[in-house]
């Protein structure tokens, strides 16, 4: 919705979402003892499968930098984030918007550190809910680094120890997320403790 977007300043120059380090796309898309995809896991990566056409768009930044806007619309026929013709709010500005007023309706379940809200944000998705996860982006020499937004998939949480990331035991829900100059790191299907190396200030939002 364009008024929600209008909640949320200043823009931010849109670069690389450094804050965010995703394991191997192909490592955590294949990996062992993956739980087998639900239907409703399985329908929803159909529909979202021409956004991989972005791995092919390697300097095409324009198409690749709107990944979340354009899984909801495509899943939800949700909007909230789009701001003109095919272009969306950045990262950034998503997160400080989810956390306003007047932000579209969009409820918060919690921090990724809580394993009850990594377990509610699955169940939600699971019952056909649109489920976010979002990070501010860290300050660095006095200016905001760009943030990272992903989104929870239907399916099956999982503890997953991906190479130099520290989820502990947290079980983490399944997700899709797509990385602004890194288009080999999207991937369908993983947990969401392969998005960001560490689950801290990382939140997570639901629409009812």
């Amino acid at each position: 919705m364009r008024a929600f977007a209008k909640f949320v300043l200043p823009l931010l120059m849109v670069v690389a979402a450094n804050n965010a380090l995703a394991a191997s796309a192909l490592d955590c898309e294949t990996r062992t003892g993956k739980p087998t995809p639900t239907r409703a896991e399985t329908a929803a990566i159909s529909k979202l499968s021409p956004l991989r056409a972005c791995k092919a768009a390697i300097d095409d930044r324009t198409a690749c930098n709107v990944f979340l806007g354009r899984a909801l619309d495509v899943l939800f026929k949700n909007s909230d984030f789009k701001t003109g013709n095919d272009t969306y709010m950045l990262a950034n500005d998503i997160v400080n918007g989810l956390d306003m007023p007047g932000n579209a309706g969009w409820k918060k379940i919690g921090v990724a550190t809580q394993q009850d809200a990594l377990n509610k944000a699955q169940e939600l998705a699971n019952e056909g809910k649109a489920v976010i996860v979002a990070r501010k982006g860290p300050v660095v020499n006095g200016t905001r680094r760009p943030g990272h937004v992903a989104l929870i998939l239907p399916g099956t949480a999982q503890n997953y120890a991906f190479d130099g990331f520290s989820w502990g035991s947290l079980v983490a829900p399944n997700s899709a997320s797509f990385f602004l100059d890194r288009p080999d790191r999207m991937f369908f299907g993983c947990p969401l403790s392969a998005v960001w190396k560490k689950p801290d200030d990382v939140g997570l939002y639901y629409k009812p």
